[in-house]
């Protein structure tokens, strides 16, 4: 299965992951998944919605997308541009609707639920870390995409002693 972790903003980011079920038809958290496969990129978002299409007609067509949801708060009020919020808000639209149209499971989740699991040390034990260097916004990214296979999917956390990922 592929999972794909998305960071809206002024630079989306865009982390793609293969997770492959040891076991497939049966209980993915019994039976385990290891993650197969990286990717990463950060686009312009004007381009965001082609390159997904282009990603989804490929041979790694998506199961699942996992997204950072835009919440209001302290930090959104202090973007260097008082529109930033708003485009935000409207690729997390577009997002949505191709997700929907795609006939995908989107997932969303606050950044303050994912972060503070998402560690730096957790995404270098799956080999997340080095992928998105100097690509902030991929990384974040990546902390949703790792976030739903495990939390979701069954992937080991990276950071257990059954994990084996890297």
């Amino acid at each position: 299965m592929y999972i794909l972790g998305i960071d809206p903003g002024p630079i989306p980011g865009v982390v793609r992951l293969r997770v492959d079920i040891n076991r497939p038809g049966e209980n993915l958290v019994a039976n385990g998944a290891y993650l197969r496969g990286t990717d990463a990129m950060q686009v312009t978002p004007g381009m965001l919605i082609q390159v997904l299409d282009g990603l989804h007609y490929t041979a790694t067509a998506f199961d699942v997308v996992a997204m950072e949801r835009f919440v209001v708060g302290r930090r959104a009020a202090r973007s260097a541009s008082a529109a930033a919020g708003g485009r935000t808000r409207d690729m997390i639209g577009e997002i949505t609707g191709w997700a929907t149209d795609k006939q995908l499971k989107l997932v969303t989740r606050a950044a303050a639920d994912v972060k503070p699991w998402a560690v730096d040390k957790r995404l270098h034990a799956a080999g997340l870390l080095d992928l998105t260097a100097g690509m902030r916004h991929a990384r974040d990214a990546a902390r949703h995409a790792l976030f739903c296979a495990v939390k979701d999917y069954g992937l080991p956390d990276p950071l257990s002693s059954k994990a084996g990922v890297r």
